[in-house]
């Protein structure tokens, strides 16, 4: 599929698919002679406007299990078989609950803050020091 919708001249949309990257039929050819358990399109603009061109276009070459990649897309691999799914995940996400506790920090460490970072730290205790108490006693945790 070669595209002459994204501004490009139609000698440029060519050599972009036939020079510099692969067509979708030659990726598709590819896969087929190497007999692939499961081909990944990847490195292509998968969006409303190519994904089904792109995907058509390597069915014209290619028969066997197909992905069109995209963000947050995971395999999971065995000999037996192979999954596609999509990640979950978000970017405002919180620690989920569990059962084990948290252990102490291990003394033996370095200190998380350096020495310059320390040495330009200034104190909000008095700021903190009512919340910090109402916290402290609500979870059962030792006034610092």
């Amino acid at each position: 599929m070669v595209r002459t919708d994204n501004n490009q001249p139609p000698g440029l949309a060519l050599a972009m698919n036939t020079d510099f990257h692969n067509s979708a039929q030659a990726f598709g050819k590819v896969m087929t002679m190497v007999k692939t358990r499961h081909a990944v399109a990847y490195h292509f603009f998968n969006e409303e406007g190519t994904r089904y061109g792109i995907y058509e276009a390597i069915r014209e070459t290619y028969d066997g299990p197909l992905s069109m990649a995209t963000d947050l897309m995971v395999w999971n691999v065995t000999k037996g078989e192979i999954t596609e799914r999509m990640a979950v995940a978000t970017h405002e996400a919180w620690s989920v609950p569990g059962t084990a506790k948290q252990p102490p920090r291990d003394p033996s460490l370095p200190p998380v803050m350096t020495d310059f970072i320390q040495q330009g730290r200034i104190s909000v205790d008095d700021a903190n020091a009512g919340m910090v108490k109402e916290f402290s006693e609500k979870n059962g945790l030792p006034l610092k």
